[in-house]
């Protein structure tokens, strides 16, 4: 069946059933990079507090820009996600390739690769996607970042898990997708400090994994 995946608005039953995945929450990889610790008296600092509780007041009627220039920015600033020549955070880039003789694209939120010179990137690690309200949207969020991390599985040869976040207005989940295994995780809401809190310490545990990757 030949698959037009932006016709179909990036909707994840077809992205899932054409490339033959199996979509779970049973995963080792997923559960190791989740198994975060978080010390017993970690606090937020105090201006991710005040983001977060923006987000709660005034979260639901952001627009994409809103949500990522009030909010997102500052969680990912704050998790020091950049590694020099090992990884960096790149914005709204455009990535491209063929899976399974099917020609996939995809416009990237926020990705973490490996730089190419000063600023292009090469051999993503990780996917954030889509910086979408929690209502009235049409677009799948976790079927575009799919997209994304199916072609980075197919540039990087398999060798490697990707790894991946869909983020839409207060609510993160992240995935994993290794060989035809793609896994997710529950559902974490942002406006919550204890989710809040795991959220950076599983932003920061991906800084680990990617500095044991070839």
């Amino acid at each position: 069946m030949k698959l037009d995946i932006k016709k179909q608005r990036y909707a994840i039953d077809q992205i899932v059933g054409h490339f033959g995945l199996v979509r779970g929450v049973e995963c080792d990889i997923l559960t190791h990079w989740l198994n975060v610790v978080v010390a017993p008296l970690y606090h937020l600092p105090n201006f991710l507090e005040t983001k977060r509780q923006k987000l709660f007041l005034e979260g639901d009627v952001w627009n994409e820009e809103e949500l990522k220039m009030h909010f997102l920015s500052f969680v990912i600033d704050y998790a020091d996600l950049e590694i020099p020549q090992k990884a960096k955070v790149f914005y709204e880039r455009a990535l491209s390739g063929v899976v399974q003789d099917t020609p996939l694209s995809v416009v990237c939120d926020a990705m973490i690769a490996r730089p190419f010179g000063i600023n292009t990137p090469q051999t993503p690690y990780f996917f954030l996607q889509e910086f979408k309200k929690s209502k009235n949207t049409n677009d799948d969020a976790e079927g575009q970042m799919l997209v994304a991390m199916l072609i980075a599985q197919q540039q990087n040869a398999n060798k490697q898990p990707i790894y991946g976040c869909y983020v839409q207005g207060k609510q993160w989940t992240f995935t994993t997708l290794h060989d035809t295994s793609y896994c997710f995780s529950r559902t974490y809401d942002a406006t919550q400090t204890h989710d809040l809190i795991n959220i950076i310490h599983i932003l920061k545990a991906l800084k680990n994994l990617i500095l044991h990757t070839n």
